[in-house]
């Protein structure tokens, strides 16, 4: 198996920002493409994980499109998908609406951990599993969580640290900037600025 392989989460509804995020454009270009090529960047293999009606304005020869496990449960069934597909032992995870990320951050995720316990972001006890890396061996704990009524991010991490398959990384307040993500109109930058 390959170390790593990327999975650009991007199967929200956007409800919030009132138009699908994926498709927000940062000096023409498209988000998902400007997300997808960091990933590219450090994962040979990358997976788009979404909701199966963005599959046909997702298709590249860069990366292989999955549907979400079970469309409209959130980030976990993103996760779900990509960890079942990998052909590695490892999942880089970013999500669509990071645009700030960059790949030398993800680079420096992929270094800590192993084949077995993945990495994920902490500040001020909050996790940041939306770029994060997670092993496939994860994949029973996500889907009995997916099963049931609490399908929180925040409780697959903190589940994933006590079962030693997950550890905590405390993120710089030079850091801090790049989890900067855009969830509603307001968050987007203003011409001019």
């Amino acid at each position: 198996m390959k170390p790593c392989s990327g999975a650009l989460l991007c199967g929200g509804e956007s409800s919030r920002m009132g138009r699908d995020k994926a498709f927000l454009e940062i000096h023409g270009t498209p988000l998902w493409k400007i997300q997808l090529g960091k990933l590219r960047t450090v994962c040979g293999d990358v997976l788009i994980c979404g909701n199966p009606a963005q599959a046909a304005f997702m298709t590249t020869p860069e990366a292989r499109f999955e549907p979400d496990a079970t469309p409209s449960l959130g980030p976990l069934s993103g996760l779900a998908r990509a960890l079942a597909r990998t052909r590695a032992t490892r999942v880089l995870v970013l999500a669509i609406d990071m645009p700030k990320m960059t790949e030398e951050y993800l680079a420096r995720l992929l270094s800590l951990g192993s084949d077995t316990c993945g990495v994920v972001p902490e500040s001020g006890g909050v996790f940041e599993g939306l770029c994060a890396v997670y092993p496939a061996c994860l994949l029973p704990t996500v889907e009995a969580l997916l099963s049931g009524p609490v399908r929180s991010l925040q409780t697959l991490i903190r589940t994933g640290i006590s079962s030693h398959r997950l550890i905590s990384h405390s993120i710089s307040s030079e850091d801090r900037p790049l989890f900067e993500n855009w969830n509603a109109p307001e968050d987007l930058p203003q011409p001019g600025l």
